[in-house]
């Protein structure tokens, strides 16, 4: 075994998004002697005694320059703490870190799983030695270095049986749509969606759950409930907000479907979760198309194609099969244990 430095943006059980990197840590720290943990920003957490977590300052309001220095500051001065390191989504920190772990002959790991493609990924592929990511459409840069894992659920978290369940209004058909609030997650398809089903006489209600963390993100939401409230569907929908990441099995378990509509082209595992816990699923999203029968996928940009597939399916059972798919292509012990065996090599 070896000691770990991982870098990360939030090292936070409540936080929605990145609440489940927690369970990450944890699992690694059983494969690694020493974990030490770099991250902007840090929150609550509960993690073993070989584990370290850093903040860089973000949350003390520390400037983008002190975090800046403070960075290659701990780089040097943990050098000796640390034999390989794995860096979770953001491609600038091995841009930073690149030279100084070519220098003392720090191998470098990567996760990385998104659509797009950008001047710093094309960067940090250079100084990576390997890269891990979800599936193919997760990572679109050409390279060698790439080693596709699956997505980490944790199966015994997302279930689907669980005994608290979130009150709903009585509503004949309830949707659940999981993410953060930005223009790529499309949801004006969902929102003419529901507009076409109240026509059709279909009482749904829709429970959105995620926040805008960015001030254009905070425009479109408002658009998003503008349109709501100029369709007369401000009863047909529900912002719920952030919520924590434990908490989701419960909204994913009380609520009849669960409808994503990313375009961000890379494999999401709100998907994963949702069909760990047995709810059915409608996606637009190249990615889905891997793995979903293709009668639930729909067009991004047809409202009229998704309602009419609402209509056919929120009356049938959901398949369980698919849940054997996430415990055997996606589940969080088997994506750790694959990471951690390549580091340790």
């Amino acid at each position: 075994m070896r000691n770990l430095l991982i870098i990360t943006q939030k090292v936070d059980k409540n936080d929605q998004l990145l609440g489940f990197f927690i369970d990450w840590i944890s699992r690694f720290a059983q494969k690694f002697d020493k974990v030490t943990v770099l991250c902007l920003e840090k929150g609550e957490f509960n993690l073993p005694p070989n584990v370290k977590i850093i903040s860089l300052g973000k949350d003390r309001r520390v400037g983008k320059l002190k975090q800046f220095f403070t960075f290659y500051f701990l780089l040097f001065t943990l050098c000796k703490n640390y034999d390989a390191v794995f860096v979770h989504m953001n491609p600038i920190w091995v841009v930073l870190g690149g030279f100084w772990w070519r220098m003392t002959k720090k191998k470098v790991f990567f996760w990385y799983t998104s659509g797009g493609v950008t001047a710093k990924l094309k960067l940090a592929e250079k100084f990576a030695d390997i890269i891990f990511t979800a599936s193919k459409e997760s990572f679109r840069l050409p390279s060698k270095k790439v080693i596709v894992t699956g997505h980490g659920i944790d199966t015994d978290l997302f279930r689907p049986t669980i005994e608290v369940k979130p009150q709903l209004l009585r509503f004949n058909l309830n949707i659940l749509s999981i993410g953060r609030i930005s223009p790529v997650k499309n949801y004006e398809v969902l929102i003419d969606a529901v507009k076409i089903l109240k026509n059709r006489g279909i009482d749904v209600l829709v429970t959105m759950i995620g926040e805008a963390p960015l001030k254009k993100d905070k425009n479109y939401e408002e658009s998003l409930k503008f349109k709501v409230k100029s369709l007369k569907l401000e009863d047909n929908f529900n912002f719920i907000g952030k919520v924590n990441h434990k908490n989701l099995p419960a909204y994913y378990q009380s609520h009849d479907l669960f409808i994503h509509l990313s375009k961000t082209g890379s494999l999401d595992k709100t998907v994963l979760e949702a069909i760990a816990c047995e709810m059915k699923v409608l996606s637009s999203n190249d990615a889905s198309k891997s793995f979903l029968p293709q009668n639930l996928i729909f067009n991004d940009k047809n409202s009229e194609e998704l309602a009419n597939k609402i209509m056919i399916f929120k009356d049938l059972e959901p398949s369980s099969s698919l849940r054997e798919y996430v415990i055997q292509n996606h589940n969080l012990d088997n994506l750790i244990n694959k990471i951690a065996k390549i580091i340790n090599e």
